[in-house]
């Protein structure tokens, strides 16, 4: 789970690079690295581990003043095999130290090729991209794009390799199976990257690798083949939507983008829905009704799953058709019946989650209708599949997300009203929603006016060391995205169940003083969760109360936090802001770094 930049040009490029390799930290961050290769046969190198800032502090004390080179590759890696040292991390470099290879994904076959390589080579490191080195020196048969080719096809899984010959240092080769690949233009240089938001300030246009392409940059030109057969690419334009914003006025990336929420939901819809006569404009949604649909399959991971869930129950409610709701890591290794009446959704807040990835081929190799819901505008995953919609929700630059789920929900709602639109016609009740749709990022905004009561909250509730989430119905999903997210930015223990469950097991885990946090908006089980609660408050927990304004519930809970009214249909939406700038919170108490959590990476592209 690597990011990688290459660079084509004659002047010195280390700064820019350094600079990326920051502004992109919060991706991977256990090493980093700098390589570069001179026209005199000479290749140079800066390594360290953790932060980039330890990096850039070894290049201004030893960088040579000579820039007479021509590629550059920068690196980030996120430890899968070895752990993180300077020898473990990238490049690795052939026996007869010709060949340097910089690697991103895993070969999952790399002990079997091991094995054979180590008949004749010696082996240095823990990681599985040595053995991509080894294998270019072994099959090198005077060309390094054929080379290169060859290995690939010896390679089990994805992989996104980038390849240096020593002796012909003006070139630079790149292939790629499933991991993401930009080419960027500007005047007099080529630059390659994983991600497709690294050039948008210089770059005035970009195109896409597909798989098994290798792409060769020379003399800042580039060419693409594959399957040894030259491949015409047509370029497209750099648009605001890949802007990389900075964190303005916030501390941290973390809260500029919770405080952004209301204006993404606003973009998720606008263009979508006409308000003043309340109804939904939409080619691709329009498209979509016109096809015979019998059952949905949502295929999703984290996140975006429990924002799934949450749209089962709404269309299910609305347009009874049955919709089931797949975890996209499992979905891969189930038995997959194809279903010709079967839409299958695909979400992803990156475009880059490999096994969401994987999925999405297996049923376009079946003919399968599909869908795609994706906030990265031009990704080649969503052209994979028939149909898509962009939420629009801009970059979403730390590692949990919050802005990208908002969005995502302001997008499946809008689905399902105009699904609900085209079968059952309810009209004035759609028309009431969409309604209330447009005050809902009003709405949003309120909470932010309450944010210290959320902190004083936090300061309170952070001596804890585990919580309870609890909630029913469409809120139980919600209870366990919030779960999750004091996880991932605390390290506090969490778990998310639903009220009821907690006599089927989980109340033996607990002790008096335990905190629970509830999520009981008005809703058909607010007064059975009332009763739940009076049986756990029974036991002395503590209980943080996350309910609608004005309720008139008073003697179960030690602390409140109230949400305004809304369509009961649209309540999901609204416990979120609070719950996460209270985890936000409780995370600068513990001192954590909240845009770089340990161990974690904004995209999971590995198994």
């Amino acid at each position: 789970m690597c990011w990688i930049f290459a660079y084509n040009w004659n002047k010195n490029a280390i700064p820019f690079l350094v600079e990326w390799l920051r502004k992109l930290e919060y991706r991977w961050y256990d090493s980093a690295w700098v390589f570069w290769v001179a026209n005199s046969w000479e290749v140079f190198f800066e390594k360290s581990i953790w932060k980039v800032s330890n990096l850039a502090s070894k290049i201004e004390k030893n960088s040579s003043k000579d820039w007479d080179y021509t590629n550059w590759i920068a690196h980030t890696r996120w430890a899968t095999h070895g752990k993180v040292t300077i020898e473990n991390t990238h490049p690795h470099n052939s026996e007869n130290d010709r060949f340097f290879v910089v690697h991103n994904w895993i070969i999952e076959n790399y002990m079997y090729l091991k094995e054979e390589l180590e008949k004749k080579y010696k082996f240095y490191w823990e990681t599985d991209t040595e053995v991509i080195a080894k294998l270019i020196e072994k099959l090198f048969d005077g060309d390094i794009v054929s080379t290169v080719e060859k290995v690939t096809k010896q390679m089990v899984w994805a992989y996104s390799i980038a390849v240096i010959d020593k002796e012909n240092p003006n070139i630079l080769v790149w292939a790629k199976l499933w991991s993401p690949m930009i080419i960027w233009l500007g005047d007099n240089w080529v630059f390659l990257s994983s991600d497709i938001n690294a050039l948008w300030k210089v770059a005035s246009e970009f195109t896409s690798l597909e798989d098994r392409e290798t792409v060769v940059i020379k003399n800042w030109k580039f060419n693409v083949y594959s399957y040894g057969q030259e491949v015409n690419k047509e370029t497209e334009a750099i648009t605001p939507e890949m802007w990389l914003a900075d964190k303005g006025k916030f501390e941290t990336y973390t809260e500029k983008e919770i405080h952004e929420i209301p204006s993404v939901l606003r973009n998720a819809l606008k263009w979508r829905i006409n308000f003043e006569t309340k109804t939904i404009n939409n080619e691709t949604l329009d498209e979509l009704n016109n096809f015979e649909i019998e059952n949905i399959e949502i295929i999703a991971s984290w996140s975006s799953y429990f924002a799934w869930v949450v749209w089962k129950s709404w269309f299910e409610e609305l347009s009874w058709i049955k919709t089931e709701v797949r975890v996209s890591s499992e979905f891969l290794y189930e038995t997959f019946i194809a279903k010709k009446k079967t839409l299958y959704i695909f979400m992803s807040q990156s475009w880059e989650t490999a096994d969401v990835r994987e999925s999405v081929r297996m049923v376009k190799e079946k003919w399968c209708l599909s869908f795609w819901i994706v906030n990265v505008v031009g990704s080649t995953i969503a052209r994979m599949c028939d149909m898509w919609l962009y939420t629009h929700s801009w970059i979403e630059i730390w590692v949990a997300s919050t802005k990208n789920i908002i969005a995502q929900l302001g997008v499946l709602l809008l689905m399902s009203l105009s699904l609900w639109l085209k079968r059952n016609l309810q009209v004035s009740e759609a028309k009431s929603i969409i309604e209330k749709l447009w005050e809902l990022d009003k709405k949003l905004e309120s909470l932010f006016e309450k944010k210290n009561q959320y902190k004083s909250l936090a300061d309170k509730y952070s001596k804890y060391n585990n919580f309870f989430y609890l909630g029913r119905n469409l809120v139980y999903w919600i209870a366990c995205e919030c779960s999750l997210k004091i996880k991932e930015l605390s390290y506090v223990h969490a778990e998310a169940y639903s009220t009821w469950e907690l006599k089927h097991g989980p109340l033996a885990l607990v002790w008096p003083k335990f905190p629970c946090i509830v999520i009981n908006p008005k809703s058909i089980v607010r007064e059975k969760t009332i009763s739940n609660i009076k049986e756990i408050k029974a036991r002395d927990w503590v209980v943080l109360w996350v309910i609608t304004a004005w309720d008139n519930v008073k003697d179960i809970y030690d602390d409140i936090i109230e949400i305004p009214k809304v369509h009961p249909i649209l309540t999901p939406f609204l416990p979120l802001v609070p719950l996460w700038i209270f985890s936000v919170e409780v995370a600068k108490n513990l001192n954590r770094d909240i845009d770089k959590p340990q161990n974690l990476a904004k995209s999971v592209t590995v198994e």
